[in-house]
């Protein structure tokens, strides 16, 4: 744990290091060539991103390793990986096997991340362990917060086809309603089939950011900075940094514009939801 003052940044920047050391390596095992294609430099950019967002919930929640790998793993592969993967199959994209070859490396890198974080970024003290964060959540989620859990998940739903449709350049269409049309009624996935999956996605990160909700004590507005940077950066801003050389500058700034926009307003919900700032 690097708790001195250039700690603050070493630390940070040493998981940026094993953030793009572990994921090379899993690509590297699983296609040579494809390793070979990626910017080590972007991927540590990338991981150092990741090291300054989680710092916060890492450093100022006194978890136990055990809860604190659980909890970070958990929250960087449902948000990343996992979000991913809800994203392609909600534009149509087929998941084959070089899709594969770039998620599991992700997960795998999100699982060595939330690791090393946990020995890197840990507070000074010890306390809050799996049996402690289970009995929470049971004494936390009932009627209501269930819920507002659904609550949120809807409000994600709506969010993103509100910015997909109002930000997103690709969408050919000049007026609003038309592109709104375009977006819903876009093949393969039906109406329904779209709305069940982005709620899904949001009630997924709903409840991956319940434990901080749960322990970091704060005014929401410095929740929903805290929070809407970590959710920012994991879903959104590090995978566009990830693949900067590989994505056109337009089309990056539409997404993480969108991702921005996106996740500060509905963890800003969620933070109006759950947050508190007493135990």
């Amino acid at each position: 744990m690097l708790t001195s003052s250039p700690g603050k940044f070493l630390a940070p920047i040493s998981v940026g290091a094993g953030y793009a050391v572990s994921k090379m390596l899993s690509l590297r095992a699983m296609d040579v060539e494809l390793a070979i294609a990626q910017d080590f430099f972007y991927q540590f950019l990338a991981g150092v991103l990741l090291g300054f967002a989680l710092r916060p919930v890492a450093n100022m929640i006194y978890w136990r390793r055990s809860s604190s790998i659980i909890v970070f793993s958990s929250f960087l592969i449902v948000l990343g990986p996992l979000g991913q993967t809800l994203r392609y199959i909600l534009w149509g994209t087929p998941l084959n096997d070089a899709f594969w070859l770039q998620i599991i490396p992700e997960v795998i890198a999100a699982i060595f991340v939330g690791t090393i974080a946990t020995f890197l970024l840990q507070g000074s003290q010890q306390v809050i362990g799996p049996g402690f964060l289970w009995r929470r959540l049971k004494k936390e989620i009932k009627f209501l917060e269930t819920a507002k859990v659904l609550l949120c998940g809807f409000t994600y739903m709506l969010l993103f086809i509100i910015f997909q449709v109002t930000l997103d350049e690709s969408f050919a269409a000049p007026f609003w309603s038309d592109r709104l049309q375009e977006f819903l009624y876009l093949p393969p996935l039906s109406l329904q089939s779209k709305i069940l999956l982005l709620w899904l996605q949001g009630i997924l990160n709903t409840l991956m950011l319940m434990p901080f909700f749960l322990l970091f004590f704060r005014e929401k507005v410095e929740l929903t900075v805290v929070l809407g940077s970590l959710t920012f950066v994991v879903a959104d801003f590090a995978p566009a940094f990830a693949n900067f050389h590989r994505i056109e500058p337009l089309l990056l700034v539409d997404q993480v514009f969108v991702g921005f926009c996106l996740q500060f307003i509905f963890v800003a919900t969620a933070a109006y939801c759950f947050g508190r700032n007493h135990f």
